[in-house]
């Protein structure tokens, strides 16, 4: 197959969108398929063996502070090329500008067209108008145009439950196949067996942390709503009783500098390090120091930090939501906390619980297995070929009646080849 994937985010931008795009890409080459990555300017192209098509862009000044760009809806010249590429499937990961070019190269040339649905934009409004009244007007308007997307689209793809239902309730997303495709990562590099204890000690040492004491983990987007000043409120009664911890936040974001006036005002400033950001190879082994990974953040379509937490055999401590508990069980592969302030017990008791701890990390990473990346291409593979023979049977049908009895069959297909995939790998 020769897939094309229109996106406005890819390298060097750190995100779980770019991470998803990432695996698609890395796993349907790996199957001898084409895969054509259209994108903004500014995107990098890390090696000879990637295909990337880049329209010119500028920054875009809505939450400019995530280095986020937009690009031109339409270029005549990628168009011609992409003519010349003969694409089976056209797969857009926005809703923006390379995702209104997917749509149009898939009119434009007769190409089936999917959307995946990543991001609930209405939780991002507050970077928009911190005026709550405003904000309501403004989420309605997000769910329309989401809503007036995917209206042409052959199926969705969401990456959780949270996702779909969103979609379908919300959005009011009707007579459109809504399918739940967890983005699947390559498990292998988190491995705790990777790295020695030298190396490990080397990482701690670098950022001033001794070899005894023990790191309490975040990971990820340093924004507002990753909620990491929840976390923060909890450290210093918890280090009262654990002095010999650490609160380690890897990663950047327009959040860091409030984060780091909040631990002055604490007086915890030399008790949480702010690593900034950290190149991608790197990331598996700051996992690997850590003895606790905490998020609290609620607004997660999926979440994939918690999953490679899980593959670097890490107990994880997290705030309760409902895409989480998809795949989050409460005391056995992870602890879930209702409110802010337990935080810090339920980290304590992480700590001092080997038996607790050592579930925890069992079970976590026999779940981290279930999300592995060769599941997310049996799916996403099965997916494109079923789609695309959809399209075929469509131009193929006189009958609008037949039409949408081979389209019924074939949405249920593809329904059942989903549940069967997710069934034959746990």
């Amino acid at each position: 197959m020769k897939i094309g994937i229109f996106t406005d985010a890819y390298n060097p931008v750190t995100s779980g969108v770019v991470t998803s795009i990432n695996m698609v890409e890395q796993e349907m080459k790996k199957r001898g398929h084409e895969v054509y990555i259209f994108t903004t300017s500014k995107s990098i192209q890390p090696n000879e063996n990637q295909t990337l098509y880049m329209l010119n862009s500028i920054p875009l000044l809505i939450a400019k502070q995530y280095k986020n760009r937009i690009a031109t809806f339409y270029s005549r010249e990628v168009a011609k090329q992409i003519k010349e590429l003969n694409l089976d499937i056209v797969h857009t990961q926005t809703e923006f500008s390379l995702g209104a070019f997917g749509k149009i190269i898939s009119r434009k040339y007769n190409i089936p067209f999917i959307h995946t649905y990543h991001t609930m934009w209405e939780d991002y409004v507050h970077y928009i108008t911190p005026i709550k009244g405003r904000n309501i007007r403004l989420k309605r308007l997000v769910r329309t145009f989401s809503r007036g997307f995917v209206r042409k689209a052959e199926c969705v793809i969401t990456p959780s439950n949270k996702t779909a239902k969103y979609l379908k309730y919300k959005c009011n997303v009707k007579n459109k196949p809504i399918y739940v495709i967890p983005t699947g990562i390559d498990i292998a590099p988190f491995k705790r067996s990777n790295f020695t204890l030298e190396e490990k000690n080397k990482l701690k040492e670098s950022l001033g942390i001794s070899p005894s004491d023990k790191v309490i983990l975040f990971l990820g987007r340093v924004a507002n709503e990753k909620s990491v000043d929840v976390i923060m409120d909890n450290m210093p009664s918890l280090f009262e009783e654990y002095p010999n911890c650490k609160f380690v936040i890897v990663g950047d974001g327009p959040s860091k500098k409030d984060l780091e006036e909040q631990a002055k005002r604490l007086n915890i400033s030399d008790k949480v390090i702010f690593t900034g950001k950290v190149p991608w190879n790197e990331v598996p082994k700051y996992y690997n120091i850590g003895d606790v990974f905490v998020n609290a953040s609620i607004t997660e379509t999926q979440g994939l930090t918690f999953i490679e937490a899980m593959a670097a055999e890490l107990p994880i401590v997290a705030k309760y939501a409902p895409n989480l508990s998809e795949f989050i069980k409460n005391g056995k592969n992870g602890i879930f906390v209702k409110r802010n302030s337990d935080f810090k017990n339920a980290i304590i008791n992480v700590l001092n619980d080997k038996k607790l701890c050592e579930t925890l990390i069992k079970n976590g990473n026999e779940t981290a297995k279930e999300y592995s990346i060769e599941q997310f291409g049996d799916k996403l593979e099965m997916l494109y070929s079923e789609i695309i023979e959809l399209y075929k049977v469509k131009k193929e049908t006189e009958s609008k009646e037949e039409k949408n009895i081979q389209k019924k069959a074939i949405y249920k297909r593809i329904g059942e080849k989903l549940l069967n995939l997710t069934r034959i790998k746990k």
